[in-house]
């Protein structure tokens, strides 16, 4: 099989030759690492086109604090792609009539994905997006800002949520055109035992929302990728009832009879490592077990998919012994 062939086989639950997974990770872990661990990648190529890795140049300071394109000011560690935020830009609503949201990419840059993915030559799986709704309102606002927001159900509240979905909408009307064969809806909507909001109140405010966006991605006839950390159980039977392909959850963090019973065999999941635990924190042979568990908990004629983003803080020898161990379970050779 083709990576692509492989991915879609897994998604579709039609028995792929073995588990595909992807080679993602934090820049600091290339600093912590260097050259051995982008051998280690270069030995186990990608499903999804991430290839010709280099070690980027490392920052001189710790802690960096920088404004993005939405005016949100954040700060974060260095070796990290995201951090903090540190000041919203909509702190008051008194600035949200003035408010200017960022301009859509230029058509150019979809022309440029377009001759990337359009290739009829391509192999692997054209993965893009990561698209966010409720993050993007949490930068906007701040966390406790918008809580509060939700408990007032403020009018401005609702332009805000719709002002994004229509800026999403048009991103995924331009990664379809593009070439794309799925793309990423991303909110982190767990904390580590229970939603972030009342899941009455996600099923009122948010699912109407994401339906509108996933319509137009499963109307195109491409799949529908939604990463979420956290305890996100409460809302997984809606995720697949509106059409949501693949689910990328901290499955690390639920009991095996959980996972068992509300993913296996009813949506293929793109497994994330144990992040708190197992991966900074554990032996070797805990890392394989955790990878050999998590292979045989999804994987039903397909099912499942890794996606293990290496961390900064991960010894060098528990990522080696990740990549074994999916070289031993994911292709079939270890039972």
């Amino acid at each position: 099989m083709t990576s692509r062939e492989r991915v879609n086989a897994a998604i579709e639950f039609k028995g792929p030759d073995r588990v595909p997974f992807t080679n993602v990770f934090f820049p600091g872990a290339l600093w912590r690492h260097g050259r051995k661990l982008i051998e280690l990648m270069e030995r186990h190529p990608d499903d999804f086109g991430n290839k010709g890795f280099q070690i980027p140049p490392e920052p001189d300071v710790v802690i960096e604090e920088y404004t993005d394109d939405w005016g949100v000011t954040w700060r974060r560690s260095k070796g990290y792609s995201a951090g903090e935020v540190l000041k919203p830009a909509l702190n008051t609503w008194d600035r949200w009539p003035r408010y200017a949201f960022p301009h859509d990419p230029p058509e150019s840059s979809w022309d440029g994905l377009k001759a990337c993915f359009a290739n009829p030559e391509r192999d692997w799986y054209a993965l893009t997006g990561w698209i966010d709704l409720f993050e993007r309102m949490q930068f906007l606002r701040g966390t406790e800002n918008l809580l509060m927001d939700f408990a007032g159900d403020r009018t401005e509240l609702h332009e805000l949520a719709d002002r994004i979905l229509n800026r999403n909408i048009r991103l995924i009307e331009g990664y379809i055109r593009s070439g794309a064969d799925g793309i990423w809806l991303s909110d982190d909507w767990g904390s580590q035992d229970r939603l972030l909001i009342n899941p009455d109140l996600w099923r009122r405010f948010f699912k109407p929302r994401y339906r509108r966006m996933i319509e137009i991605i499963r109307d195109a006839g491409r799949h529908v990728f939604f990463h979420s950390c956290g305890w996100t159980m409460d809302i997984w039977d809606d995720l697949i009832e509106l059409g949501v392909n693949v689910i990328n959850p901290q499955n690390a963090l639920f009991p095996h009879d959980v996972l068992e019973d509300k993913l296996a065999g009813r949506i293929c999941v793109f497994a994330d490592a144990d992040r708190q635990h197992v991966m900074p924190f554990g032996t070797p042979e805990e890392v394989r077990a955790f990878v050999r568990n998590t292979i045989s908990t999804f994987n039903r004629s397909g099912g499942v998919m890794l996606r293990f983003e290496l961390e900064p803080v991960w010894p060098y020898e528990n990522i080696e012994a990740m990549y074994a161990a999916y070289e031993a379970f994911g292709t079939g050779t270890e039972e």
